[in-house]
Parts: structure tokens; C-alpha cells; sequence
């Protein structure tokens, strides 16, 4: 079996790199490597291959408007459209809270890395066990999905809205004009919204800014 390749990251060097580990592996591959949206949108649509197995895909990378595709999210989309079976990795520098939901919700990838916590080898470890059949997360990945389970079970609908409200302008007064609390409840949300961001004195700018700092809003 040759397994169909295609790597998509704005630096030649990076996919020069990734191309050189996935020869190190010994597998046999057709490795095709792109450096820009438009080059890996026509590369899928217009080459019509009938599959391809593995894509290494970089998230921020300058958009394609004419094909609607802002990064590599969009990218994966179309991937997953037209090849159902592939597996794809995402490879990206840092990957805030609501991204990083993003892409879990949407595309659900195989593989999933910052580029801070890769060096030659673990690319190798990482690629060998995607390609086997593994799914991988490197550790800051993990840390990020770990503190959004906790930020979802402290942050419930009533709690983000109150949040969202507030970031609007609703002041604290006019908000029982927009969800279904008494002032009194909303009050004492606030107070446990701010132990929850760790706010010991604060208006509710300081709600606002912990917020957006965690992804919250």
C-alpha cells in the first residue's frame, strides 16, 4: 500500500522537515507538499485523486478568500468532505481555548500538536503512531482541553451569559431584563464568577477581562 501524503504549513522549512521524518519511517508514500491555502485547495479539488490518507496541516496561515478558507480549519473541512477516511494531523503554534474547541468539534483530528512541544524526534513518534492508527495530543494540548472541562463545569449557560451580558454593557441592574434571575441571584453569581476567576476585588471589567483571558467569551 503507498500511502498518499500531503503536508500544508507556510514555511518551506517545516514541510521540508516533515517530509524528511515521514522518509525516515520507511513506509512507502507519495509525499505532496504545498505552502499556501490556494495551492492545497487546488491541489485537492483539481488533481481529483481518488484518496488521500494523511494530511499534516498547519492552522494560521494566510487566507484563501476566493475559496472561503481563512486557515487550516477550513481546509480540514474540505478534507473531510471529500476524503472521509483521512487522517489529519494539525501542527500549529499556540492554540487558544475556543480554537482549540473549534477544531475538536469540527474536525476531531488524529493528531494534535504545538509546535513547542516538538523536537525531530517525538515528530517521528508522533507521525509512526497516527499512521498505525493512534490518535495523539501532545502535553500542552492536553493541559488546554483539561482546564476547558474545568471551565465548562464551573461555567454554566446562566454563568457565561450573565458574563456575555455584562460584556455588552447590560449593567448589573438591567440584566433581569435578559435572563431569569432576581437581581439578589444575579448578585451572588457575580461573587462566585469572580472566586472562580480568581478576582478578590473587582468591577466588571475584571469579569470581562479574566474572562476573554480563558476563553470564555
Amino acid at each position: 500500500m503507498c500511502l498518499k501524503v500531503l503536508l500544508v504549513d507556510d514555511h518551506v522549512m517545516i514541510t521540508d522537515c516533515y517530509k524528511m521524518v515521514l522518509k525516515d519511517l520507511e513506509i512507502n508514500s507519495e509525499i505532496t507538499s504545498v505552502n499556501s491555502l490556494k495551492c492545497a485547495y487546488n491541489f485537492v479539488f483539481k488533481q481529483n485523486l481518488e484518496v488521500i490518507d494523511l494530511a499534516v496541516l498547519d492552522l494560521s496561515m494566510p487566507e484563501c478568500l476566493e475559496n472561503n478558507l481563512k486557515n487550516g480549519e477550513d481546509l480540514a473541512k474540505l478534507l473531510r468532505t471529500k476524503h472521509p477516511e483521512i487522517k489529519i494531523i494539525f501542527i500549529s503554534g499556540y492554540l487558544n481555548k475556543l480554537t482549540l474547541s473549534s477544531i475538536i468539534k469540527n474536525i476531531n483530528p488524529e493528531g494534535l500538536v504545538e509546535k513547542s512541544d516538538l523536537d525531530y524526534d517525538s515528530i517521528h513518534v508522533i507521525f509512526k503512531k497516527i499512521v498505525e492508527g493512534e490518535v495523539y495530543k501532545s502535553e500542552r494540548i492536553n493541559k488546554t482541553i483539561n482546564e476547558n472541562r474545568i471551565n465548562n463545569i464551573h461555567f454554566n449557560i446562566l454563568n457565561r451569559e450573565i458574563i456575555l451580558l455584562i460584556s455588552q454593557g447590560i449593567t448589573t441592574k438591567n440584566l433581569p431584563n435578559y435572563i431569569p434571575l432576581t437581581l439578589s441571584a444575579i448578585h451572588k453569581r457575580k461573587s462566585a464568577i469572580k472566586e472562580l476567576l480568581h478576582i478578590n476585588t473587582g468591577n466588571d471589567e475584571d469579569i470581562i477581562r479574566e474572562s476573554r483571558k480563558i476563553g470564555i467569551i
